[in-house]
């Protein structure tokens, strides 16, 4: 039964290419949710074909050839590692290339990868890598075939093995993208028992999707405008432009220098972050640099374990700085806290006031930067801060 499971898999996603197109996706759209195989545990019998175009690879990239052989070899950190992370990287190894009407490099053998994707999970062994599913599902939206199954196979593991907190866990921004994503689809349906085990914020979006949210008909509007999500920024454009300067970093802990492009000082407080897929940067996320008009001003910013940190300086006032330290964590960008320094006087028996101030703030969080937290005043410096001596 669990191979014929397979064999009609593999059949829904091998038929209707080229001219049988629309119709394919026509009968996707009529199937969601609806007659979608089950994971098949019995995994290690199938034979896996290689991309069409096999090159020699630098092993340490993340390449879809590089996932192919982990999936050959049954390397399952490689391949939790190697598994796309995001949406886009993800319809592009196993979706539809809809400009050019043909199937991305692993269309025809998607089942496989996502099946053996979730078997890892169910495993309880890589419990870290439950986050990348969730941010798969960030700026998704549905297609007929692998995301479509793709989807139906996250809701279903977060179900089964009560999973909610992957979702109650993320900003209010986040989750509305996730949520989106996850009951998306030609005919949406509200499921109550799982709108149950949300907490009331992340309830409440998901009512709020129903209600204005989802396409029914064209009755309502889409919440996710398409120029806003697919609002992009390319590296390019920054590398001969004398008002940005480019760090390169790991920002995402993957052993891969990324990008950091930053408005230089007096041009801004633009902070853009490029992740390196192998083959090209990504952008990902655009934030601040913490400069202010007639504030602070941009001096660095710098790699350290674990992340980066942002220096500013506020100029002609004699020692006034701040060191932002952001890591990366749950597929996000967090600043963890801000170490300020500044000289009390211009006395000989002058010192300086080092202020460790607690931030715990994800930078991609729209009131970020109101909820950032200054110097302490004077009356706080006697107790929080340390001193260090000219």
């Amino acid at each position: 039964m669990k191979m014929l499971f397979i064999f009609f898999a593999i059949l829904l996603l091998s038929c209707g290419q080229g001219n049988n197109r629309v119709e394919k996706e026509q009968k996707a759209k009529d199937s969601v949710n609806t007659n979608l195989v089950e994971p098949s545990e019995n995994l290690n019998e199938d034979e896996w074909e290689a991309p069409s175009e096999v090159q020699e690879k630098n092993p340490l990239e993340i390449s879809i050839l590089n996932l192919y052989k982990s999936m050959e070899d049954k390397d399952e950190q490689e391949f939790l590692r190697q598994f796309p992370k995001d949406f886009k990287q993800f319809q592009g190894y196993f979706g539809w290339d809809t400009p050019n009407d043909a199937p991305h490099e692993l269309y025809e053998h998607s089942v496989h990868y996502i099946e053996y994707l979730f078997y890892l999970l169910r495993t309880n062994k890589y419990p870290d890598h439950e986050k990348n599913i969730i941010s798969i599902c960030e700026n998704g939206r549905w297609e007929p075939d692998a995301v479509n199954y793709f989807q139906h196979h996250v809701v279903n593991h977060i179900k089964e093995n009560e999973k909610y907190n992957l979702i109650n866990s993320l900003s209010d921004d986040r989750a509305k993208s996730v949520l989106f994503f996850l009951f998306d689809g030609p005919h949406p349906k509200f499921d109550a028992d799982f709108a149950s085990y949300l907490n009331a914020s992340k309830k409440q979006i998901l009512e709020d999707l129903f209600e204005t949210g989802f396409f029914d008909n064209n009755e309502n509007p889409d919440p996710f405008p398409d120029e806003e999500i697919n609002s992009t920024f390319t590296l390019s454009d920054y590398m001969e432009n004398e008002h940005f300067f480019i760090r390169d970093i790991d920002i995402n802990n993957d052993g891969v220098l990324d990008k950091i492009v930053s408005a230089g000082r007096y041009q801004g407080d633009e902070l853009l972050l490029f992740i390196n897929d192998g083959e090209e940067f990504d952008f990902t996320l655009k934030t601040i640099n913490f400069s202010e008009d007639g504030g602070d001003q941009i001096v660095d910013v710098v790699a350290e374990d674990g992340g980066f940190f942002i220096k500013t300086a506020f100029p002609d006032r004699g020692l006034n700085e701040a060191y932002h330290h952001i890591i990366f964590k749950d597929n996000s960008w967090i600043l963890t806290n801000s170490v300020y320094r500044t000289q009390s006087s211009n006395q000989k028996d002058a010192f300086i006031h080092v202020c460790d101030v607690t931030q715990g703030l994800n930078m991609a969080d729209t009131h970020f930067f109101e909820k950032l937290k200054g110097m302490p005043d004077e009356v706080e410096k006697d107790t929080v801060c340390t001193k260090e001596i000219l």
